[in-house]
């Protein structure tokens, strides 16, 4: 998929599990007393889905987030190619290692400029471990929609997609691709609509 479905479809999903699980806090809609606290945790897990959304793009020069690291994404590309480690379960893994230590970054420097309460908030409640996850998750499951699908055992070969049958997938950046970006966000749209009518 294209960088921006990548990041439609993560912020979306990220809407959906945060509608279900209250990751990052009580919904928004329908609350009566919205604190500051409660925004910058909204603010830093969708942050944080849309950069896992773009992550493992990471090994493409031409990507979004791979147009932004310049030299870092280059070196990467012609390392390993694109569609290997960062679409694989190892590359989950390390994504979510990466998550982890950026926590710690993030709540130590926090921490040396006297915040210890946001800081004590950012190691403890894992919002941006979860929304890079989740992002990184939903980029390799979309991927697996298209005709390349994803080797998801890398360093296996073997490619992995939804349906198995290739046939059935679609090109990137092809009309199929467009619909159901589109569809998944009228979808969550008319869910956080619904849900909001229900208050």
């Amino acid at each position: 998929m294209q960088g921006r479905s990548h990041l439609l479809v993560g912020l979306a999903a990220g809407v959906v599990i945060d509608s279900l699980f209250h990751l990052s806090g009580p919904p928004l809609t329908g609350a009566h007393d919205v604190s500051l606290n409660l925004l910058i945790d909204k603010g830093v897990y969708y942050f944080a889905v849309g950069l896992g959304a773009l992550l493992p793009d990471i090994d493409n020069a031409r990507s979004t987030l791979g147009q932004k690291l310049g030299v870092i994404s280059k070196g990467i590309q012609k390392l390993a190619g694109h569609r290997t480690f960062f679409h694989s379960l190892m590359g989950l893994a390390f994504g979510s290692l990466l998550a982890i230590g950026l926590e710690r970054v993030v709540s130590y420097l926090l921490e040396l400029r006297g915040y210890q309460f946001p800081a004590q908030f950012v190691s403890s409640s894992h919002v941006f471990f979860f929304g890079v996850l989740f992002g990184c998750i939903f980029h390799i499951a979309a991927d697996a929609l298209t005709l390349g699908g994803v080797p998801l055992l890398w360093p296996l070969k073997q490619r992995f997609g939804f349906p198995p049958d290739s046939h059935w997938r679609f090109r990137t950046g092809s009309w199929p691709e467009f619909v159901i970006v589109w569809v998944i966000m009228i979808l969550v749209a008319i869910g956080v609509y619904n849900s909001v009518i229900a208050i």
